[in-house]
């Protein structure tokens, strides 16, 4: 009798799981909207302004790595971004947990992480591509955990293009008018 349970348990468990498993879809949609809208900053109202004349200018240095790379957090919030001096560009980023907004798009050409890195180039890239927007990603650039902060209030320059801490949102600008923004209830990229 124990032997005959044993095996109808045995049976009924490969039964259950096995109706786990034909209810998985083995090839996923896409789960982000392709509507253009998908794409818009969650909150407009949410970016910080360009900064004024009262936003304090830090020492770079005082993010800098060693590699030609400055790494700084938003103030206590979840982002922080990366100045590259040599290639002429900024990475902000954050977790994909910390993130409020409503998920991004993934394009089809992305396998990897999308929506949660945004990158602004000093100049428009030669290969023609936007000069800020979100990048495909396979994992993080760098450790926002070992990262300084730079304070809501303060902002630093290299190069062409300087970044500033609104609150815990940070906002990085190059010299012709474009942006990028982040921080876990907002994004924004302009071109």
């Amino acid at each position: 009798m124990r032997k005959i349970f044993g095996i109808a348990s045995a049976m009924a468990l490969v039964f259950a799981l096995s109706g786990c498993a034909a209810a998985t879809n083995s090839n996923p949609a896409n789960s982000a909207s392709s509507s253009s809208s998908a794409n818009q900053t969650p909150d407009a109202s949410l970016i910080p302004p360009a900064p004024d004349t009262n936003v304090k200018a830090v020492d770079a240095s005082l993010y800098d790595t060693g590699y030609s790379e400055y790494l700084f957090r938003a103030g206590n919030g979840p982002a922080w971004c990366t100045i590259n001096a040599d290639q002429k560009w900024v990475l902000c980023e954050q977790n994909e947990a910390t993130a409020q907004y409503k998920p991004v798009a993934v394009p089809s050409t992305c396998d990897g992480s999308y929506g949660y890195q945004i990158k602004l180039w000093e100049s428009t890239p030669a290969d023609g591509t936007d000069t800020a927007g979100f990048v495909c990603a396979s994992g993080l650039y760098n450790d926002g955990s070992v990262a300084p902060a730079l304070n809501a209030g303060e902002k630093v320059t290299v190069g062409g293009i300087t970044c500033y801490v609104a609150d815990t949102t940070v906002r990085c600008d190059n010299q012709n008018g474009q942006y990028i923004a982040l921080g876990a209830q907002v994004w924004a990229a302009k071109n």
